[in-house]
């Protein structure tokens, strides 16, 4: 099971959505998420490089 995450953008510079596994620490895109950074978040930006990963497995699975 994947979860979304809030995490910083591959620039460092604005928060957005990461997708990672329940228990994992580092997302689909490869940053390791930081527990601090998990407080709420408004933005609707998602991690193109997450997504496409998660689109991948979907994918797999049928």
């Amino acid at each position: 099971m994947y979860e979304m995450y809030p995490g910083l953008d591959e620039p460092g510079t604005s928060f957005v959505w990461h997708v990672k596994a329940k228990n994992g620490t580092v997302a689909l895109c490869g940053l390791t998420l930081e527990p601090s950074a998990a407080k709420p978040v408004d933005t609707d930006r998602h991690c193109p490089s997450c997504m496409t990963s998660f689109g991948h497995l979907v994918d797999q699975r049928g």
